[in-house]
């Protein structure tokens, strides 16, 4: 599975740099830092719960080609990686989970490591770039979980780590700013979503993220 995985991710690749070098395309690199937030909906022995989480850190690293298509100068193409960590989830004995009481304390740690394959809409006039568009790629979700909690029977936790690679999309918007020729500025929000089969339970992770990035025209 995981190389498929890298095989569909290198041929991304090389599709966007074909393109690219066909159509002597505008070559930037960026890189951004924000925040995201989310309630990952979870589905385990017939019960469903959405697990309040904590506001997390988000990062990126990305490469764009713009004017990527000769009969399309507004489209720009780009591959992403897209971190997503520290949004966590922690309950007492006192609370419930999954409609069921939670024995001790149980905290969930998922760390969200995505790559994408983007297509934007994106200004190419002025010193104002607003952009709009969506990608789709795969999506790592590593979740550390220590305690437990008994539903319909069955033991959900215990003290272990659990990884699963799926399908993962995105949703974005933003606006750069040209400081100078090369370098630039901006802000995007983005809406990112995978599914994730962790500890037996179903995940549904939905997050919204907004993000400042700084980026550089080669």
């Amino acid at each position: 599975m995981k190389q498929k995985i890298w095989a569909t991710l290198i041929s991304m690749g090389m599709a966007v740099s074909c393109v690219g070098a066909a159509s002597a395309a505008d070559w930037r690199g960026e890189f951004g830092i924000g925040a995201h937030g989310g309630e990952p909906e979870i589905s385990f022995a017939g019960e469903t719960d959405d697990l309040d989480t904590d506001t997390g850190i988000a990062l990126t690293a990305q490469v764009w080609a713009d004017n990527a298509v000769a009969a399309a100068p507004w489209l720009s193409l780009g591959l992403q990686y897209l971190r997503l960590q520290d949004s966590d989830f922690s309950e007492t004995g006192t609370g419930t989970v999954l409609g069921a009481t939670v024995t001790g304390q149980l905290d969930i740690e998922p760390t969200i490591d995505g790559f994408l394959a983007n297509a934007a809409y994106r200004g190419d006039s002025g010193k104002w770039h607003p952009f709009v568009g969506g990608g789709v790629g795969f999506a790592r979700a590593d979740t550390d979980l220590a305690g437990s909690v008994t539903v319909n029977g069955q033991t959900f936790g215990g003290s272990a780590n659990d990884d699963e690679v799926n399908f993962a999309w995105q949703l974005f918007a933003g606006a750069d700013y040209d400081v100078t020729e090369k370098a630039y500025i901006g802000v995007n929000l983005r809406y990112f979503g995978t599914d994730a089969t962790l500890f037996g339970a179903d995940v549904e992770f939905r997050n919204f993220v907004g993000m400042a990035n700084i980026g550089y025209r080669f």
